[in-house]
């Protein structure tokens, strides 16, 4: 059975970044070479359970050259605003790069523009945020070699180690963790070796049997087939307009280079918005509720910190279950929904506030520790989380009931007392949560 993330791997593909307002004037100008191995750039997030949203503007990468191998010039096209809490424990697409066969020992990295939003006395706060430095300087362990085939380059930001919070202040060291990973066979793929879901981006082109759309920071060209699945009032291709804003899944064929949809839904026209975040206020009965603000389809310079959001009786709730079956999860609705969990909302306009057309529960990461009693085991476990995290203030909850589906990605085996991250779908009974999870690790 395939594991299951919402942000997995963006296969090859030619992309470009859009620039971002306010990006650092002196960051050096792209060299982005069109000839060598091609090289998928991607990010990923070691959580800080304390964060609801930490965003930076990545404007350089310059790997290191060694052994009579040259540095590269700069591998990103334009600077690109990166979100990563809501990337803990999956990847994401940053570039497509061509990079010459050799040896690397390590990378250069410029930021800007750091955007940190933690619960201060309940209330979500965006924080007078201050970089250590523009640099980044990684180190690879072991060096990494680029050969003839394509491959990914994985940075995994250690945000718990990254941010020192302060009352109302962060101080930012970015530190980062580098893997590599080649294209997987198309029915093991996962979000470092070449699955991509959850893509969203308003559709720009379409030639059949392609379509392309821009994303929040990557312009993405799709193949279809007669196996791509179409939904949202989608029956085929030429259903979709210019304009749709649409929700895609996909695979990285044996090639290395294209991206075949699996899935495309739509989720809004051309007049319509998505927003992604964690619930932090909604009434009872529900008619409004309030998300921290972490991504959304209009790519505003100037984000707010929560978003606003209306609900109706006509309002659709959804659980995105893409990749396994787990017949007795949840209820997720308008009478099972709670303060902390992740959800995106799916809007036909764009007018404030935002009336929800569809809420969708998405995956989350929680951190904490392995509760003694239940004791744990390899189906599940009670979790223990910090009373300072994001979740627990927001949802007042200091345990989660973790479950594990069949064939979920263990790295690390959950003991009593152990400190572990856990990504999953989180539900609300009206009392208790309980996490779907489908991934655990030491948070490394």
């Amino acid at each position: 059975m395939k594991r299951f993330f919402l942000f997995p791997l963006l296969a090859l593909m030619v992309v470009y970044l859009t620039s971002c307002a306010g990006s650092n004037s002196n960051t050096p100008q792209a060299n982005v070479q069109t000839n060598g191995t091609a090289v998928t750039l991607q990010t990923g997030d070691a959580a800080n359970d304390q964060i609801a949203k930490f965003e930076v503007t990545i404007s350089s990468i310059i790997l290191t050259g060694a052994n009579g191998t040259s540095n590269t010039g700069n591998l990103l096209s334009a600077p690109a605003e990166v979100e990563f809490s809501h990337e803990a424990g999956a990847f994401e697409p940053l570039s497509l790069a061509h990079v010459p066969p050799g040896t690397y020992t390590g990378a250069t990295v410029t930021i800007s523009n750091p955007e940190v939003v933690a619960i201060v006395g309940g209330v979500p706060t965006k924080l007078t945020a201050t970089l250590s430095s523009a640099t980044v300087n990684v180190t690879f362990t072991p060096n990494i070699t680029v050969g003839s085939s394509p491959m990914f380059l994985n940075f995994d930001l250690n945000l718990a180690s990254s941010v020192t919070i302060s009352g109302t202040t962060a101080t930012i060291a970015p530190s980062f963790k580098v893997s590599t990973s080649t294209v997987a066979p198309e029915n093991n793929e996962d979000d470092h070796d070449g699955e991509f879901d959850d893509a969203h981006g308003s559709v720009t082109a379409i030639n059949a049997p392609n379509f392309t759309i821009q994303t929040r920071t990557t312009s993405i060209t799709f193949a279809t087939d007669s196996n791509t699945r179409f939904e949202g009032g989608l029956t085929q291709l030429s259903d979709v307009k210019v304009g749709d804003l649409v929700e895609v899944d996909s695979v990285t064929e044996s090639n290395g280079t294209t991206e075949l949809a699996t899935k495309v839904e739509r989720e809004a026209d051309h007049d319509g918005e998505e927003v992604e975040g964690l619930i932090s206020a909604l009434d009872n009965p529900l008619s409004k509720l309030t998300i921290v603000h972490q991504v959304d389809s209009m790519n505003s310079s100037t984000p707010p910190v929560t978003v606003d959001v209306g609900v109706t009786s006509s309002t659709v709730f959804s659980i995105r279950f893409d990749r396994f079956d787990f017949p007795s999860a949840p209820f997720f609705d308008a009478t099972h929904i709670g303060k902390g969990q992740r959800i995106e909302v799916d809007a036909s306009s764009s007018s404030t506030p935002l009336v929800a057309a569809r809420v969708k529960l998405r995956e989350q990461a929680l951190m904490g520790t392995v509760a003694m009693s239940p004791a744990p085991t390899s189906s599940g476990f009670t979790l223990n989380v910090s009373s300072t995290s994001a979740f627990a203030t927001l949802s007042g909850a200091t345990t989660v009931k973790v479950i594990f589906v069949p064939g979920a990605d263990m790295q690390t085996t959950p003991t009593a007392g152990a400190t572990i991250r856990v990504r999953g779908l989180v539900f609300f009974d009206g009392t208790n949560y309980t996490m779907v999870a489908v991934r655990g690790d030491d948070n490394e």
